[in-house]
């Protein structure tokens, strides 16, 4: 393969790779483990930066605010591509709730709302992990533009600044029950599936409790897994944060 065939293969758009219908990208295959642990390996990285800027806020929060927009310029990237290729359609819209947990990140950066924050913690974590360990652009290439934007786009941090609460669980379960009623029947209108509440993709579980359980039998087990997911994340969280961390 020439430069120039490389660079285009590199640049196709996921539509692209979804017509071609194959599975490129086999969870928990040697490419899939390689993502991941550059995903942690810069996660790591970026963390130890963040903490060796403590005593240089003004630095650090250049550091937060440019972590929080990183996302943008990937999903730019992959939008610019499809409608090069004319291949953007309404499932490509960014409305999955990882889309909006990016907005979220951006916000929380910008303004340290104490209630952002715990949305973004409750909601991000498990979005972004699902996502990463169950990725929906298994279908094209492990070394292509869709899998560099998809994984980078979902590699968030959790921020030190934000310090979750058990007592402020349902901030996070309220922003996806609204999200959740708002895009089900907005899904049904468009024909989309974001947040795979109206057919499960393959390669998640989902796909394993709706052969088992149906449609929409599936939903319920999603949402019971959801919510203990998210005790999970907040029973370590007991206590209130203290006034100084509210801030």
């Amino acid at each position: 393969m020439d430069i120039m065939a490389a660079i285009i293969d590199f640049m196709t758009p996921l539509p692209v790779w979804d017509a071609r219908g194959d599975v490129l990208l086999p969870l928990f295959g040697t490419e899939h483990l390689t993502w991941l642990a550059f995903c942690l390996l810069a996660g790591i990285a970026l963390a130890a930066a963040h903490r060796k800027l403590a005593t240089h806020p003004e630095e650090q929060r250049r550091l937060e605010l440019a972590v929080a927009f990183a996302p943008f310029i990937f999903l730019g990237m992959h939008t610019s591509s499809m409608l090069a290729w004319g291949v953007y359609n309404t499932n490509c819209l960014p409305l999955h709730i990882c889309n909006l947990c990016e907005v979220l990140a951006l916000t929380f950066a910008i303004s340290r709302r104490k209630g952002i924050g715990t949305v973004l913690y409750g909601v991000g974590t498990v979005g972004s992990l699902a996502a990463l360990l169950f990725p929906g652009w298994s279908t094209a290439a492990a070394w292509s533009l869709p899998s560099l934007c998809g994984f980078m786009e979902h590699m968030k941090l959790r921020d030190g600044s934000i310090h979750p609460a058990l007592g402020r669980i349902w901030q996070p379960l309220a922003f996806t029950g609204i999200y959740a009623a708002a895009i089900y029947p907005f899904n049904k209108l468009a024909g989309t599936n974001f947040a795979f509440v109206n057919w499960a993709p393959y390669g998640t579980p989902l796909l394993d409790w709706e052969q088992r359980f149906g449609n929409p039998g599936y939903i319920a087990i999603y949402l019971l897994v959801f919510v203990l997911l998210e005790l999970a994340l907040f029973l370590p969280w007991r206590a209130e944060a203290t006034p100084a961390q509210q801030r």
